[in-house]
């Protein structure tokens, strides 16, 4: 059972969260508040050889924001190191909020059609016990269902090509070296490695992945990755998995978990994320619960049956919840090199997007007044951390409280058990940051939950079990 202290421990860190939230950025500047700098900016139809917006990394965030950009008038270039199309690994989930900005590129449709993407339709979780549940969402969500899955090879490559489209200056195989600001006229200087191309830009993203690289060299980062996930594709027709997606809470990998996602020609994506919080899951341990997962734990080797093929684990590092500063003068850093992940979930396709967007929107208003001194830029983070990234803190907090309780995770499946479909869009608009974590706190999740820690917690008194075992 919970112990007294712990149950106080957590009423205190709630209680100071809720008032950190009420008066975290309590005093808002907008950008017209500053003084003009570069009046002549504003001007979208001006003739120069430098760019308004040079983005480093075209991946989601960076993609994105050149998508905007362009389609706000505003002359960009992008940079991608490699040439499309190219790799990446993560879970290859994209979430509601990643969804509708595709909807909004005229992506999802397209993405559909040429077989690139599959919809999930029955998805759910297995607690740390066994307990699990698998639901529906179409009929729940509508027009915009809760996540898809797209290899990262085809999603990144869609939404580069679509900036290109929409006007950005797209450029291949451009690995930028260093970036330097010149005081005299106020643009950086972009220098690509190995050769003597250089370019100019009034404003620099960085938008160069989790271990950003470019935005470590300037100082606006200044530690390295905490966090990686693996990545695997299974052969379609080789595994025995009929749900779309399945999160599975093993646990003794928590707060970290594993997951399966299903892809067209039923593909699958078998993930395994260690998260921050647990001694005895670090980085260096990935390979390990990589390769254990699929053969000891009996919810997904009964997943993937005996005869499934699977390629070589692949992994990628992720700099979780959010830096404290994304800013400089002159300088943004955006999507995972900001550390726009969840450190509850390690999602981050949906931030990196929903980031680029508001990066895009708010430098349109930069430009347009023609100052990018910090404290104007300071906006920036401001506006992304009051959208989404105030709520890694309470991340931070269920984290700890799941790996060191993982019974919660046991006690809100059986709820979700009990309550159907319906409750578990609720609870995954929560776990993917679509709706505050604070909303946990609530009535409707936090009373049901409790009575079904209590009941669980008198089954274990009483020594029976909280799941019957499953036959294979």
């Amino acid at each position: 059972m919970l112990p007294l202290s712990a149950c106080l421990v957590i009423v205190f860190i709630a209680v100071v969260l809720y008032f950190v939230s009420v008066r975290e950025f309590k005093v808002k500047k907008t950008v017209k508040d500053f003084p003009v700098k570069f009046p002549e900016d504003k001007l979208k139809s001006k003739e120069t050889d430098w760019y308004d917006v040079a983005i480093v990394g075209a991946g989601p965030a960076g993609s994105t924001a050149a998508y905007f950009l362009a389609k706000l008038g505003w002359k960009v270039l992008l940079l991608e190191k490699k040439k499309f199309p190219r790799d990446k690994y993560c879970g290859d989930a994209v979430c509601k909020t990643a969804i509708e900005i595709l909807m909004e590129m005229g992506l999802y449709d397209q993405l559909i059609k040429e077989g690139k993407a599959y919809v999930s339709d029955n998805g759910g979780l297995v607690s740390p016990s066994g307990l699990s549940f698998i639901g529906k969402s179409k009929e729940g969500y509508g027009d915009v269902p809760a996540a898809l899955a797209c290899k990262r090879i085809l999603l990144d490559e869609a939404i580069a090509k679509a900036a290109k489209r929409m006007g950005a200056d797209l450029k291949e195989e451009q690995p930028v070296d260093t970036a330097e600001f010149n005081e005299d006229d106020g643009l950086w200087e972009v220098n690509i490695a190995d050769s003597d191309i250089a370019y100019e830009a009034r404003v620099l993203l960085c938008c160069d992945g989790a271990p950003s690289r470019l935005a470590m060299k300037l100082g606006l980062v200044t530690k390295p990755p905490d966090s990686t996930c693996s990545r695997a594709y299974v052969d379609g027709g080789t595994h025995k998995f009929k749900a779309d997606g399945v999160v599975f809470y093993n646990r003794d990998l928590m707060p970290g978990y594993a997951a399966l996602f299903r892809h067209p020609n039923d593909v699958l994506n078998f993930c395994c994320y260690i998260i921050p919080g647990n001694p005895k899951c670090t980085q260096e341990d990935l390979p390990y619960w990589h390769n254990h997962l699929m053969t000891k734990d009996p919810n997904i080797s009964r997943a993937l049956g005996k005869d499934f093929k699977i390629e070589r684990m692949k992994a990628a590092s992720l700099r979780l919840g959010g830096e404290k500063v994304s800013y400089a003068r002159h300088c943004l850093v955006v999507g995972d090199a900001a550390g726009m992940i969840d450190p509850l979930t390690g999602e981050g396709i949906h931030h990196a997007m929903e980031g680029g967007k508001i990066a895009a929107h708010f430098l349109d208003e930069v430009i347009t007044q023609g100052n990018y001194d910090s404290d104007v830029m300071a906006i920036y983070h401001q506006r992304w951390m009051d959208k989404f990234g105030f709520d890694f803190k309470w991340s931070m907090v269920f984290c700890q409280l799941t790996y060191r309780f993982p019974i919660l995770i046991d006690a809100a499946t059986a709820v979700v058990q009990r309550k159907g479909d319906k409750y578990l869009l609720k609870w995954a608009d929560i776990m993917t940051g679509r709706v505050p974590k604070i909303n946990m706190l609530k009535p409707e999740f936090a009373v049901p939950i409790t009575i079904e820690l209590i009941r669980l917690m008198l089954l274990k008194l009483l020594g029976k079990p909280i799941v019957k075992k499953k036959e294979d």
